[in-house]
């Protein structure tokens, strides 16, 4: 065949040189297979057209690399189930590494310190033993299995032997596999924990504990607070503590108020305990705040205490009482204290807050204090180093209440003869008094009427009250109360308890005791013992905690301090409140008014001291006129009067109602005056 001059049957085919060198022809020249047909038909084809047919290879080639494909699929697939179990492998051995050290316990608690070893070292051991519980009961089910498959089935001894191992070993590989996939396809390298769904997007908030570094806590705070709506200018890490996070922040558009106000859903947002979010305003920057995140409790490193030898302290030293979440001990002076403690059943407030206060009060040299609660047992592990033994009941309470505002008022005069100055000057021979009150809510009004009047005239006097209550109410504190008290105490309690004690803002300035959780029992403490305080030297909102004195502690050192010997009541303070024969060292009264008014020479006397057995009689503080006359003390109304107006000159009678009559009569503060004008004229 020649085509344009060329032979191509002998492949005479003219080749231009750039397709030698360019595109890799060679001087041989090459034929394309094909055939020269002419078409018969209507399209536009024209004759002569060469059509090109595509050479076919042989079969047996074609056979050839189907096999290559085949192996070369079933090297893939080889190669991906080796990639996955060795994933698996690897992830199960590192997961498995954090199981049995206890990383997961550590993460929780966060971190591990002398205090928590115990914690982590038992959860430790816990899982080693369930492993090795595990472990053996593998092995006996294999034996069983063997004993099984060779005994009951007829199985070879070998065969059966390794069928249970081989059946455990394939569905591990098969676990292993699939769990490899399974977290190659999640993007998790076999370090890693967390799941791709559970990575932040770089919007929501996520836990603190994901946290790593500053900038995290940073990135994870903002979230936090954008997501319930508060907006920052700035927000600064202070620092990692012991307890956890602290953190600088300054607020945009927002109050602290808000944050407080948003601190339990923050607390779901870091994921941290309920109440772990404290804030403190800066009171000269309404929209500076520091953010406290707590992940641990403050005081888990908290020592017991020791007690103090007897009559080692003064009411005038600075004594430690606890400690604050910051590490700054709890300290003040008894001398001029009164305190208002709150807290709910639980909370720690007889067994923490009054046993503190007890356990220093009755070291010092130069104080003293009785014990008073109408509904329970109080602080009777104290009695033998109290003043007087335990006061029980709510009329027991009053008249004791009602001894310390005599003493206390009679002390104003006894302060100016010893030219003591403003304040009572503590000594052993004049010690300073302290009323403590447990419940208090429960004594009768009279009782608290009392109580509010020695709190504003025993400060100077040197008498002051230490009373506790499990909530506060107005009509129980009333409005005077808790302003009237040197310091102010809120353990776990009611958020109602805030504005009543604390005042109006508190809450909204980070005083927030509603958050702390009462213990349980001995095993759940939770809480117990923490609190906020208000008082001189104690402006901050935060966590504080009392000392805890277990009962033996405070056994031995009242047996001590009883050996030692305790100061008393001084001398002029009960003469002169005239108690001298109600308040004696056991309690008891010895001699009652009446007994020692018969012993003087005055002939007056007698009729005073049959007037006051009468009014113990009635048990009244009025008896009309027919009521002496008819018990025969005086049956002349215009001598009685001229007998009492000699020795008070104040005295007069008085009008009241008897029986729906009106009556003539007397009150027996007259007839108290009158008597007291017969021991001392003056």
């Amino acid at each position: 065949m020649t085509i344009n001059g060329h032979d191509l049957t002998h492949g005479d085919l003219d080749v231009p040189d750039f397709l030698k060198t360019d595109y890799g022809f060679d001087k041989t020249p090459r034929v394309i297979p094909g055939e020269l047909v002419e078409h018969d038909t209507d399209d536009d084809i024209p004759p002569g057209t060469i059509i090109y047919v595509p050479y076919k290879r042989p079969l047996v080639s074609r056979a050839g690399s189907a096999a290559m494909v085949a192996a070369g699929a079933t090297s893939r697939g080889g190669w991906n189930v080796t990639k996955w179990l060795c994933h698996g492998l690897a992830s199960t051995l590192h997961l498995g590494y954090r199981y049995v050290r206890a990383h997961d316990h550590i993460e929780s608690l966060g971190g591990m310190d002398g205090a928590k070893w115990n914690r982590v070292h038992q959860t430790r051991r816990n899982r080693w033993k369930t492993l090795g519980w595990l472990t053996g009961g593998t092995a006996v089910a294999d034996l069983l299995a063997w004993w099984g498959l060779d005994a009951g089935a007829g199985w070879d001894s070998m065969t059966a032997l390794a069928t249970a191992p081989t059946v455990e070993a394939i569905a591990a590989g098969t676990f292993l596999t699939l769990y490899g996939r399974y977290r190659l396809n999640a993007g998790l390298a076999p370090t890693e924990i967390i799941a791709e769904q559970d990575v932040d997007n770089g919007e929501d908030p996520f836990p603190l504990a994901w946290c790593k570094d500053g900038s995290q806590v940073s990135d994870c705070v903002e979230r936090a607070l954008l997501a319930e709506g508060i907006d920052t200018r700035s927000i600064r890490v202070l620092g990692h503590r012991a307890w956890g996070w602290e953190i600088d922040l300054q607020l945009k558009g927002s109050t602290p108020g808000r944050v407080n106000a948003a601190a339990d859903q923050l607390d779901a947002h870091f994921d941290i305990q309920q109440g772990g979010t404290l804030i403190e305003p800066d009171p000269a920057k309404a929209a500076h705040v520091v953010l406290r995140l707590v992940t641990s409790d403050p005081f888990d490193d908290m020592p017991r205490p020791e007690v103090h030898a007897p009559n080692s302290l003064s009411v005038r030293d600075v004594a430690v009482y606890g400690r604050g979440m910051d590490g700054a001990p709890l300290e003040f002076r008894l001398r001029g204290m009164s305190m208002l403690i709150i807290g709910s059943s639980g909370a720690a407030k007889t067994k923490g807050a009054l046993r503190c206060l007890a356990e220093a009060i009755t070291a010092c040299r130069d104080a003293i204090a009785i014990e008073m609660d109408p509904v329970k047992d109080g602080l009777t592990e104290f009695a033998d180093a109290m003043a007087l033994p335990p006061i029980r009941g709510g009329k027991a309470c009053t008249e004791r209440l009602q001894q310390l505002v005599d003493i206390a008022s009679a002390r104003n005069k006894i302060k100016s003869r010893k030219d003591m100055g403003d304040l009572w000057e503590p000594s052993p021979e004049d010690p300073t008094i302290y009323g403590i009150v447990d419940e208090f809510i429960y004594l009768p009004d009279e009782a608290k009427e009392l109580a509010i009047k020695l709190l504003r005239i025993g400060r100077e006097t040197g008498v002051h009250l230490i009373f506790a209550a499990q909530e506060a109410t107005k009509d129980a504190l009333g409005d005077a109360i808790a302003s009237a008290v040197t310091y102010r105490v809120l353990l776990a309690s009611r958020s109602e308890d805030i504005l009543l004690v604390f005042g109006k803002g508190a809450s909204a300035s980070g005083y927030r005791p509603d958050r702390l959780r009462p213990a349980v029992d001995d095993e759940r403490v939770y809480d117990a013992g923490k609190f906020y305080i208000q008082g001189p030297g104690f402006l901050r909102p935060i966590q504080w905690r009392w000392n805890r004195f277990d009962r033996d502690q405070i056994r031995q050192a009242v047996k001590d301090r009883a050996a030692a010997g305790r100061p008393w009541f001084d001398y002029d303070s009960l003469a002169a409140a005239d108690l001298l024969h109600v308040i004696t060292r056991d309690g008891e009264v010895r001699e009652t008014v009446a007994d020692r008014l018969d012993r003087l020479d005055d002939p007056r006397a007698a009729k005073i001291a049959a007037l006051l057995r009468l009014f113990d009689q009635h048990q009244a503080a009025w008896l009309p006129s027919a009521v002496i006359a008819a018990a025969g003390v005086e049956e002349d109304s215009a001598r009685l009067q001229q007998l009492l107006a000699e020795l008070a000159p104040l005295a007069k009678s008085s009008k009241e109602y008897v029986d729906g009559r009106q009556a003539r009569g007397w009150e027996r503060r007259f007839v108290d005056q009158a008597a007291a004008a017969l021991f001392d004229p003056s």
